[in-house]
């Protein structure tokens, strides 16, 4: 009662204290699944009670069970709810392994995640807060004004409180960057960002790049063509900007996809803040406006580069050739939708992915291409993706009990807890293999209860919902470069698969090397102590408070017209010998300065937390 009293004053409060605030959104994650051994059996598996295991026995008997009270949300994008899921199976060991092995009782409850901001802010205002929950969805201010009055408890002091998963935040350990991410000016951390993150990964550190965290072998995000369209009017596949344009016009006008119409075109996202992540990095570019470059450290924005204007004139010659729309398509990762239709020449997308695309003609096969270098001395990118990455953060309460806290981290990043996660409950959906590999076993819906529970009910309900196979994931292996990730059988030795394994299990019909595979050989036949990659993920650490005073007064009017500018340069709506002087009004009428400058500074205290330099 007292909790539904404190919400429905704080709704009223919000009216005047906390109206326009806006929630950060979460990081894209595409969440990469642990990987296991694909002998899949079919047959029903026995309902078995599991064993009892003796656990309860390991806890002194001195050990106080403590309560954690934790607010959660649902998005409501998998089949079950939290409140569906109490009765499976995997949901009881959950809270047994809590409160038998950490001597913990998570009480938890929940709201829908388009109420969720407006409920903290309600209880914010109310000063009634539960011990834990997502203050991530703060706005920036909002959290910095938090942080200041001392309403998050500081996470090291948390983590005084956890032997087991402390190490995994510390120096060098596998979650160090979790916490350099979100580093505060005071030297302090308050919120963890869950990872989302793969077992296997490279190192493509080199005399001029120093890498902060690894790459995953499989997270190139190449520009991929139709190569049946190719084979069907006698092309080679492109290597030049200027063949690649030639290739998508013969498509268009010859009316490759025989439909009747000429609407076969590069779906390159114009229009959208994800226009950089294809023909761009053959440009140098990196994928969006003011992110770090993985290896100097140096903030960029495609905007200011020698490659920006260039790109800009090739892709006007595009668009002139209506061989790309305006306003097409969203992110990168929603690619099925562009596919669909089967007019798709090309598009960018992590690469494997190619062939989990529905495309309307079963004989489609898109082909990753080789780095195109547009410019003279302007060497091209891939964006790829981290092997590490963040979801929502949580935070707690600084009144919350300390060990409590402690505890509740230790069991979120437990190996029994990545297990039941990953893979539900052993014995039922899954067992140990002579090996020492996984075998998975396909359970009817009646069984859902036995199942693992990530990407089938938890999502940040019932506690959060942590990744970290980048821990306990089998096959955990870092690279020392690309091509010892290729001499051992990647991208497909992470499946526990061969290559051709993996092409049989999703019915690849191109030829050659499978698409990951290919990209990373266009690595090292380019010189892979040359290449330098665009990052997929950001970095940036939270707001201080004089910044969130230059983000607040400039950063979304200036986002805006940026871009804008490229847009309407692309299009032809203005020339681009106009673009230095729309440059020079974003520096001194939009901030542009004090926002990179920003966004440096943040950087350079993740950069701190990691033991580098910062950049000058």
């Amino acid at each position: 009662m007292k909790r539904i009293l404190a919400i429905l004053l704080a709704m009223m409060m919000l009216l005047t204290l906390l109206a326009g605030c806006q929630s950060d959104k979460a990081e894209d994650d595409k969440k990469d699944d642990a990987a296991a051994t694909e002998k899949e059996d079919t047959a029903d598996k026995k309902e078995e009670e599991p064993a009892d295991d003796g656990a309860a026995e390991d806890i002194p008997e001195e050990k106080e069970v403590k309560t954690i009270e934790w607010l959660g949300f649902e998005f409501h994008n998998y089949p079950y709810a939290a409140a569906d899921a109490v009765e499976f199976e995997t949901y009881k060991q959950f809270m047994e392994l809590a409160e038998n092995e950490y001597g913990l009782i998570i009480d938890w409850s929940t709201v829908d995640q388009s109420a969720y901001l407006t409920t903290i802010n309600g209880l914010l205002a109310a000063g009634d807060l539960p011990d834990s929950y997502c203050g991530s969805f703060f706005p920036g201010d909002v959290f910095s004004s938090v942080v200041q009055n001392g309403g998050f408890a500081a996470m090291d002091d948390v983590l005084a409180y956890a032997p087991e998963c402390a190490p995994l935040f510390a120096e060098g350990g596998p979650l160090a960057y979790a916490k350099a991410w979100q580093m505060m000016e005071d030297g302090n951390w308050y919120t963890v960002r869950p990872g989302n993150n793969t077992a296997t990964s490279m190192n493509i550190a080199s005399d001029t790049l120093t890498q902060r965290v690894p790459f995953q072998v499989h997270g190139v995000y190449a520009l991929a063509i139709r190569q049946d369209w190719l084979n069907k009017l006698g092309l080679a596949l492109p290597t030049t900007t200027e063949e690649f344009q030639e290739a998508l016009v013969r498509f268009n006008q010859e009316d490759v996809n025989g439909n009747g119409a000429n609407d076969e075109r590069y779906v390159a996202h114009i229009g959208t803040n994800s226009m950089y992540a294809g023909t761009a990095q053959w440009f140098g570019l990196p994928y969006g406006n003011m992110v770090e470059n993985p290896g100097t450290g140096k903030i960029e924005t495609p905007y200011i580069m020698e490659g920006y204007k260039p790109w800009l004139t090739y892709m006007n010659g595009l668009y002139n050739d209506q061989v790309v729309y305006n306003n097409d398509g969203g992110s990168v990762w929603q690619y099925s939708v562009y596919c669909a239709g089967n007019y798709a020449s090309a598009f960018c997308v992590m690469n494997d992915n190619l062939w989990a695309t529905q495309t309307g003609d079963p004989d489609s096969d898109y082909e990753p291409m080789p780095l195109i270098q547009a410019v003279e001395g302007i060497k091209p990118r891939y964006i790829v993706q981290e092997a590490v990455a963040g979801g929502v953060g949580f935070t707690f309460n600084s009144e919350c009990d300390l060990d409590a806290a402690g505890r509740f981290m230790d069991f979120l990043h437990s190996e029994k807890y990545y297990y039941l996660k990953a893979y539900g409950i052993e014995g039922v959906a899954w067992d140990w293999t002579e090996d020492g590999l996984i075998q998975k076993y396909t359970l009817p819906e009646e069984q859902d209860g036995y199942k693992g529970a990530g990407g089938l009910w938890l999502d940040f309900n019932a506690f959060p919902d942590v990744g970290i196979a980048n821990v306990w994931g089998l096959g955990n292996v870092l690279y020392d470069s690309v091509q010892d990730a290729l001499d051992a059988g990647e991208c497909y030795t992470e499946k526990f698969m061969t290559e051709e394994e993996w092409k049989e299990s999703v019915g690849y019909n191109g030829e050659g090397p499978a698409p990951s595979r290919k990209t990373l050989q266009y690595i090292t036949e380019f010189g892979e102590e040359q290449f330098e990659p665009a990052g997929w993920y950001n970095f940036l650490t939270p707001l201080t408070n004089e910044e969130v005073v230059i983000d607040a007064q400039y950063r979304s009017d200036l986002n805006t017209y940026l871009l804008e500018l490229s847009t309407t340069a692309i299009t032809g709506q203005i020339s681009i010998d106009e673009v230095d002087e729309k440059l020079q009004y974003a520096y001194d009428n939009l901030g542009m300065q004090e926002c990179l400058d920003v966004a440096q500074a943040r950087y350079n205290r993740f950069l701190v937390a990691m033991g580098m330099d910062p950049i000058e």
